[in-house]
């Protein structure tokens, strides 16, 4: 499926101060795990067959008959699904990619026979055998093959995208003997894929102690320095919280159409809150790293809701929908129009017209706010400047336009300013006492 790029491009650029599918409340779990098939024409997940959806976690438990597979409640794809469903408000649908992560080849066991056709690792690498192996003996290069290009989660992820998975969350399940090394360069894969996708956001897990999770040389630290608004992390010593991390935000945009929300201090149902200490707190808000802790004895909350260049995920996320509205409504616009839109002054106003349509209606759902505009000068906007209801919307005459884009029946660009109204995460209070 092609973008709609060449015809309505939105370049959204985020200051200071401040191929898209429509579809923003779903995750996905990108696992080795294949499932089991359930049904006279069901299979497990493979790289033929490569993700599957749900809508409860029963149906993960069960799969679908004809449809889905089936994960039992030891695997690893259960577990991570059982903490994306278990928050609330609780997201509708999960779907579930398999890469072949080659999970199932173990390091080579000399005590033990193989048949032909399994796999195994030897020396950080995998193999295929090629001669069975009907005596136990030490490792024999004659015996194996030598896998060179394994399935990676980036390579899986875009597959199954190009073959209709529509999401918009991404969380990674890595294989059992997966390196810190790989797993870093497969987070930073997947969230560069997003960033070229346009959208979509990676969830992912850090665990450790305070200075482990904050290690100069960790994913943390590495998500940090690309600054990317793409990756989402949170740290905990015990257990992977992504997938729960992943289901919050899921939950909350499904339940948030018409009104905005925010992250911070939201409670996890499926996660447990982490012991940091609040310098330990403090160094992984420092990397924009987040944490599920507990302020009192009955509150636990998420702190603070940021993806890794700092901005919170709901800002991310309703940029992804403003520009996707956008997009499809200017497009629609002109393949739908009767008549041909000339390339005049009266042209430009009804796509301002337009514009302004949509963003009044997140300006409404307290996306936007009237604001005084903190960036640099453009057009007849100047710093201090009013935004009223938060956005403005502006071009150039067609008596400006070059022949060489008339030529090409190019509309004037359009600049479109906005100010998000942020949330509020912190208060100080001064209390005046008279003895």
């Amino acid at each position: 499926m092609l973008n709609m790029d060449p015809v309505v491009q939105v370049n959204v650029s985020v200051g200071a101060g401040s191929a898209i599918p429509g579809t923003f409340d779903v995750g996905a779990l990108l696992t080795p795990e294949p499932g089991t098939g359930v049904g006279t024409q069901g299979a497990a997940l493979s790289s033929e067959n490569r993700y599957a959806a749900y809508s409860s976690l029963a149906e993960v438990l069960n799969g679908i008959a004809d449809v889905a597979p089936k994960f039992a409640s030891t695997s690893k794809t259960y577990q991570a699904a059982e903490k994306y469903f278990g928050v609330s408000p609780a997201p509708a649908k999960l779907i579930v990619i398999f890469f072949d992560g080659y999970e199932d080849a173990l390091a080579y066991d000399n005590s033990k026979t193989y048949a032909l056709g399994e796999r195994c690792r030897n020396n950080s690498k995998l193999y295929r055998c090629i001669s069975a192996i009907e005596t136990a003996e030490d490792w024999t290069a004659a015996h194996w093959s030598e896998i060179e290009s394994p399935e990676t989660p980036v390579t899986a992820l875009l597959d199954a995208i190009e073959n209709g998975a529509e999401l918009y969350g991404v969380s990674y399940i890595p294989i059992a003997d997966e390196t810190a090394a790989n797993v870093k360069t497969y987070s930073a894969g997947i969230v560069s894929a997003l960033e070229s996708l346009g959208r979509g956001c990676f969830f992912y897990g850090v665990i450790g102690t305070g200075a482990a999770v904050t290690d100069a040389s960790g994913l943390l630290k590495a998500m940090a320095t690309s600054a990317s608004k793409r990756g989402m992390g949170i740290c905990s010593k015990t257990a992977d919280e992504a997938p729960g991390l992943m289901g919050l935000a899921m939950g909350l945009a499904r339940t948030h159409q018409d009104t905005s929300f925010a992250m911070c201090y939201k409670a996890i149902g499926s996660a447990t809150a982490s012991d940091y200490t609040q310098s330990e707190i403090d160094a992984i808000k420092a990397l924009n790293g987040n944490v599920y802790v507990a302020r009192t004895k009955t509150r636990a909350g998420l702190e603070n809701g940021a993806v890794a260049s700092g901005l919170r995920f709901d800002e991310v996320l309703y940029l992804d929908q403003i520009a996707y509205d956008l997009q499809t409504s200017l497009y629609a616009m002109i393949a739908d129009n009767d008549n041909k839109l000339p390339q005049n002054d009266t042209t430009t106003t009804l796509f301002i017209s337009e514009i302004n349509r949509i963003l009044e209606g997140y300006y409404r759902a307290g996306v936007l706010a009237d604001a005084a505009w903190r960036g640099t000068a453009t057009g007849s906007i100047n710093q201090g400047d009013m935004i009223e209801h938060g956005y403005a919307a502006f071009a150039e005459s067609f008596d400006q336009q070059s022949a060489a884009d008339r030529a090409l029946h190019k509309a004037m660009p359009i600049t479109v300013l906005l100010c998000l109204s942020g949330s509020v995460e912190s208060i100080v209070l001064y209390l005046d006492v008279q003895t």
